[in-house]
């Protein structure tokens, strides 16, 4: 997903409501706020790295780091996070400017992230991962 079509799916859930800020700063910000809130409680698949070298945020399932996901800077630029999870960014984006329906939004965006990691846990059971680096085999 494209920011641009982030913007655009946020603006929907919005709809009847407050709108996204027209500064492009705060907008971005908020953006970034919201990536790092989901990166915090999923384990996003596209997150995940052994490379300490990165921003990483936080620990991940066995040897693995969930790196800080990267804000998109212009409309063409891919949402940095798994496809599924950029609902889930959409709608702690629209809890951060809605002036009523902030809990809503929150409700969903925590579904989405329960599902997804449900998802991840049994994926990731059913898979064994090969560290490139020491070409050990690790199964969850």
């Amino acid at each position: 997903m494209t920011y641009e079509t982030l913007k655009s799916m946020t603006s929907g859930l919005l709809l009847g409501d407050n709108v996204l800020p027209q500064d492009a700063v705060t907008l971005k910000g908020l953006v970034q706020y919201a990536l790092t809130t989901v990166a915090t409680q999923a384990d996003s698949l596209h997150l995940m790295t052994l490379n300490t070298d990165e921003d990483i945020l936080r620990l991940a399932p066995g040897d693995y780091l969930i790196r800080r996901p990267i804000a998109p800077e212009d409309d063409v630029d891919p949402i940095d996070i798994d496809e599924e999870l950029t609902f889930a960014v959409s709608r702690y984006l629209a809890s951060y400017v809605s002036k009523d329906k902030g809990g809503i939004h929150v409700n969903a965006a925590d579904r989405i992230i329960k599902d997804y990691n449900s998802k991840t846990y049994e994926l990731t059971g059913e898979i064994a991962y090969q560290d490139p680096i020491s070409k050990d085999i690790y199964a969850y």
